[in-house]
């Protein structure tokens, strides 16, 4: 009977072990502690900075053009503490964010993705009335130095679009609905002035 009492109690406590577990593990999941693949060519800084910030972010969001200009300042200012990742997170209310963030991609591959950014949100009142601007994406990659003929291949490209998805499906994981949202150190801000103050704290 002793040794039944005994057995009964490891299961219990081994079980209760478990779920804690489980639970700290999907909490530090939520929080985007779990280390997860870092999208080259989107990121500024030394990956071991003391702070580290993911970006969300949507090109045809007015806030989120805002907020870029706020963490280049912070990049230019606080460049050998952060280290910057840049995700994709285009919202179903504006039409053609996932084609800027195609766009920007697709840059990327020529190793301009952060000139082909700064063109795309400096001009987002331009192309956001456009019917389709894929042209007008197209003049701003040639503006920067991206060969025509690789930009409009990659464009069509199946595998950029699965780029795009990637990041969506992260952010919506880490619990991601709006833009800008930055995890700074793994907590999570949403728009500009909420970033700002995490980063002051952050860089304490």
């Amino acid at each position: 009977m002793k040794l039944t009492k005994v057995a009964l109690t490891v299961v219990i406590v081994g079980s209760m072990v478990a779920v804690v577990l489980g639970v700290k593990f999907f909490l530090a999941s939520r929080a985007g502690a779990v280390k997860r693949p870092v999208a080259a060519g989107r990121t500024f800084g030394v990956a071991g900075a003391r702070v580290q910030i993911q970006e969300f972010t949507d090109f045809q969001c007015p806030a989120c053009a805002n907020a870029s200009t706020l963490l280049h300042e912070a990049m230019k200012k606080e460049g050998a503490n952060i280290f910057v990742e840049v995700k994709y997170f285009p919202l179903s209310m504006h039409k053609h964010a996932r084609l800027a963030a195609g766009a920007a991609q697709c840059a990327l591959a020529q190793n301009k993705f952060w000139a082909m950014q700064d063109m795309i949100f400096r001009t987002q009142e331009a192309w956001s009335l456009a019917q389709d601007p894929t042209d007008y994406f197209l003049s701003l990659a040639r503006g920067i130095g991206v060969d025509d003929k690789a930009m409009i291949r990659c464009m069509s490209d199946k595998a950029t679009e699965l780029k795009i998805d990637e990041d969506v499906k992260e952010g919506k994981l880490l619990g991601v609905n709006s833009t800008p949202t930055f995890f700074v150190n793994g907590k999570m801000a949403v728009g500009g002035p909420n970033f700002q103050a995490a980063l002051k704290e952050a860089l304490k």
